[in-house]
């Protein structure tokens, strides 16, 4: 019993750090975070927030998992939604994730950022192989969902959902190092819509849908991070 509560105690300390620390990446940006300004917040000793987070870097890294278990816990029920067909699951879970995303612009932007800054590629292929370990999953079984209605024409869904994943992956990659060079001023929206519809053509020539089946980004949240 005594394990249990000390359990629960150390799980609810670990959310007010992470708590504290997404707070402070959202109004400051991550690199005017420091464990120094997390511990102020606490009022606890530098030892106390070691104990859960050995590094900034750490803290870091269990904000962006905790964030992706938020979005992960989201799209799992339109996996399964008994009422949606398999092209209309993988149109809502694109439109729900960008929506997620756009929500938290303020905290996901700094973190952007500080991933594509020289020395931080470990901690942006950590957060993106675990996000694609999750994601897998929910787009075999939509994906043998379509394939049994005849709308998706794969041979193998659980090998196509591998491959597609992998281009999901991708793509979010070269779509964030192209919303940097948007946000400099290096590339016009123009080349951003050209990009994005590049995406769009590949998944859907992937599955065998017809063009136009898939919108990759809504145009809304598009403009939102790009415009």
């Amino acid at each position: 019993m005594a394990r249990t509560r000390n359990a629960s105690v150390h799980a609810v300390r670990r959310d007010e750090i992470l708590d504290v620390a997404e707070r402070l990446i959202r109004t400051r940006g991550y690199e005017a975070m420091s464990i120094q300004s997390v511990q102020d917040e606490l009022r606890c000793s530098r030892g106390a927030l070691y104990h859960y987070f050995g590094s900034k870097e750490a803290l870091l890294g269990a904000v962006i998992d905790r964030m992706t278990a938020s979005g992960m816990a989201i799209l799992g029920p339109i996996a399964n939604d008994p009422q949606l067909c398999a092209v209309e699951k993988l149109q809502t879970l694109f439109a729900t994730a960008g929506n997620w995303k756009a929500q938290r612009r303020d905290l996901l932007l700094p973190v952007i950022r500080n991933w594509y800054a020289p020395g931080n590629d470990v901690t942006r292929v950590r957060a993106e192989a675990a996000a694609f370990e999750q994601f897998r999953p929910l787009m075999a079984r939509i994906l043998r969902q379509g394939v049994a209605e005849g709308s998706m024409n794969v041979s193998s869904a659980d090998h196509a959902a591998v491959i597609l994943s992998a281009l999901l992956a991708g793509s979010t990659d070269a779509i964030r190092r192209l919303l940097l060079d948007r946000l400099d001023g290096r590339v016009p929206y123009e080349e951003v819509e050209r990009f994005i519809r590049a995406y769009d053509e590949a998944i859907e020539r992937i599955l065998g849908l017809a063009p136009g089946s898939l919108t990759l980004i809504d145009p809304d949240a598009m403009r939102l991070w790009f415009a």
